[in-house]
């Protein structure tokens, strides 16, 4: 990776504080349009300057902590117990949780994402089906570390005021887990066990 000037890791931290910020305020929906909007803002043109996912996430934590410090570690707790209701209803499919709401930088706005493991999509809209639960179907592209580039589906359903978001993977993904969007390293998610050691609870 070639060394970067210290002129532009200043400008990836200052341009990374206003992506932050932008997301941590509802300005932006996701990293990507927050780091381009932060550029105009910032008057980069340099793509060389920018931040990658990575460090947005980062200096949006940051953000949290310092002015979002009684709030944000709440609303985070009841997406996580959301994510804890759902993985058990759909433990048929070995859910993980995955994202923001793993990481710990969701604030109650964005999705609760969870990777399901299933022999065809079709078992897990099944399941949907028999329960009544009112859904939307589309896609999600899953990267690899193979380079492997693909499109799995992804359903999305309200509980409550929130938005669960499944993303069907093969079962063989077990073992050849897709990359995260923002480490660009391979994700496996977190089980329910682990889930419920976040937000304090036993698992039984």
């Amino acid at each position: 990776m070639p060394r970067r000037r210290p002129g532009q890791e200043e400008s990836r931290r200052q341009i990374a504080a206003v992506a932050a910020r932008l997301l941590a305020r509802h300005e932006c929906p996701d990293i990507t349009t927050a780091r381009r909007k932060a550029a105009r803002q910032t008057g980069c043109r340099d793509s060389h300057k920018l931040p990658d996912n990575r460090e947005i996430e980062q200096a949006l934590i940051e953000y949290q902590q310092l002015f979002l410090r009684e709030s944000q570690p709440m609303a985070l707790q009841r997406l996580r117990g959301v994510a804890v209701a759902a993985m058990r209803q759909l433990q048929p499919f070995d859910p993980h949780l995955t994202g923001a709401v793993l990481s710990g930088c969701a604030d109650g706005q964005g999705p609760v994402q969870l990777y399901l493991f299933a022999e065809t999509p079709e078992e897990v809209l099944l399941h949907l089906l028999e329960r009544s639960i009112p859904f939307e179907q589309r896609e999600e592209q899953i990267n690899y570390a193979s380079g492997l580039r693909v499109r799995r589906p992804l359903f999305r359903f309200l509980a409550g005021e929130h938005a669960i978001e499944l993303i069907v993977l093969p079962a063989g993904d077990r073992s050849n887990p897709p990359l995260s969007h923002i480490t660009e390293q391979p994700d496996r998610g977190a089980a329910l066990e682990r889930v419920l050691e976040l937000i304090g609870m036993t698992p039984v």
